[in-house]
């Protein structure tokens, strides 16, 4: 009888801790356990670490069961983290998307969940512009696009007004500046050689826009009607090759980095920029005032084009255990209200959705929006970056390496041109 009443004492101590334990349960589970769900956008930008951190608290106002990281890479690292995560099936639940050949490139590839109307309805307040960047030829659509970004030059209003500069509006205007600047001992241009992709897509790919005739031009080229070795290509890269007599001293040394501190500290008048670079330059020297003024026409009067790449896209991760989450999130991204606090905590990264200019709070970054006009209808995309940058060589490479190497003095114009036509032709067939 003892022997039961132990044995009954001890498996009642047993049952009450195997029911304490139940009864805590829920505060160890995790969060899908919860009823909330995690899931991870990354991308290649860790400047917006805070801003996410903002727009992701408005988020769970509307959406309190769905938590969402913010995880960028460095931005020199992104693409070869991503395809090595994608291709291990890793990968994130959202991503940051290149535009045009490289976004496409994932979907193909059966990366990338196809993004609809259907499945994100805020996609009715993108303009067909924007949606275009994100398309393949038999018009799918691989993300979201999140964000856009144009080109130019922001200068310094300290300096220009020091020497009674006002901002150009021609070509000519412009290497008068330039020339100025350098007759008072001014380094004009903040801008170096060293990281090839500058020449490609700060230097080359946006500045062509307003010396050839922008989209125009763009598109024959893309049809074979137009080749790089022709006069008014060759042309437009002599007065690129002109740029490198107004860059600092020992400019083959210098990359992007060291070209902002140029500009920030005051060496150097002009960057030549994405307008990505608003929100950091006005972050990292608030005692500057910075104006901007887009890439001159060669006359006055000319359309001014604007350049223009997309910026980047929300792809969803096709494998992710959270596609609903997922595309509840990326459809957030698209609204009104997350579209108008991008544009304002990220100043120079623009809303592809069509929200009023006015309510994009910095000065810079809505001179840089008006200049796209009221319907992007002054944007011309970077002309290496459609369909001639999806194979080796690509016009990407083409570009970095010849346009570095005419600025380093190494080839003319005529030889640059001639290199980027005849590695296309290798594999482009309207240009064969």
């Amino acid at each position: 009888m003892k022997k039961f009443l132990l044995f009954a004492l001890v498996l009642s101590l047993v049952l009450g801790t195997l029911v304490g334990c139940s009864s805590s349960t829920p505060d160890t589970q995790g969060p899908e356990e919860d009823g909330v769900v995690e899931i991870t956008l990354t991308s290649w930008r860790t400047e917006e670490i805070e801003a996410f951190k903002l727009l992701n608290a408005e988020f769970n106002k509307e959406f309190p069961n769905i938590k969402v990281k913010y995880e960028p890479i460095k931005n020199t690292e992104y693409d070869s983290v991503l395809s090595m995560s994608l291709n291990t099936n890793t990968a994130a639940d959202l991503m940051y998307i290149r535009p045009f050949d490289r976004g496409v490139s994932l979907f193909e590839s059966g990366y990338l969940l196809e993004v609809t109307e259907e499945n994100l309805p805020n996609l009715a307040n993108v303009a067909e512009t924007q949606r275009q960047v994100y398309m393949s030829e038999d018009g799918k659509l691989n993300s979201a696009p999140y964000i856009y970004v144009s080109y130019g030059f922001i200068y310094n209003k300290g300096i220009f007004e020091e020497h009674n500069l006002t901002e150009p509006a021609t070509w000519d205007e412009f290497f008068s500046t330039l020339d100025t600047l350098k007759a008072k001992g001014v380094t004009p241009l903040a801008l170096g050689t060293k990281d090839g992709w500058v020449m490609s897509e700060v230097v080359a790919n946006p500045n062509y826009v307003n010396f050839l005739g922008g989209e125009n031009w763009r598109k024959e080229m893309l049809a074979g009607e137009k080749k790089f070795t022709d006069e008014d290509f060759v042309g437009f890269l002599e007065s690129i090759d002109k740029w490198k007599d107004y860059m600092p001293k020992s400019y083959e040394a210098i990359g992007y980095v060291e070209a902002q501190q140029l500009f920030l500290t005051e060496q150097a008048a002009i960057f030549p920029a994405g307008s990505w670079e608003i929100g950091y330059f006005q972050s990292q020297n608030p005692n500057i005032e910075f104006g901007v003024f887009m890439s001159p026409t060669l006359e006055k009067g000319d359309k001014q084009w604007l350049g223009f790449n997309g910026g980047a896209g929300v792809g969803i991760n096709k494998n992710s255990e959270h596609v609903d989450e997922a595309l509840i999130y990326a459809n957030w991204l698209l609204s009104e209200e997350a579209q108008i606090l991008t544009g304002n905590l990220m100043a120079g990264l623009y809303p592809t959705a069509n929200v009023p200019a006015d309510k994009i709070e910095d000065k810079l970054a809505k001179e840089w929006i008006e200049a796209a006009g009221s319907n992007g209808e002054n944007f011309a995309v970077g002309f290496g970056l459609e369909k001639i940058n999806k194979e080796e060589p690509s016009a990407g490479t083409l570009t970095m390496e010849n346009v570095t190497n005419m600025l380093n003095g190494v080839i003319t114009p005529a030889e640059a041109a001639k290199n980027i036509q005849e590695g296309l032709a290798s594999w482009y067939k309207p240009l064969q």
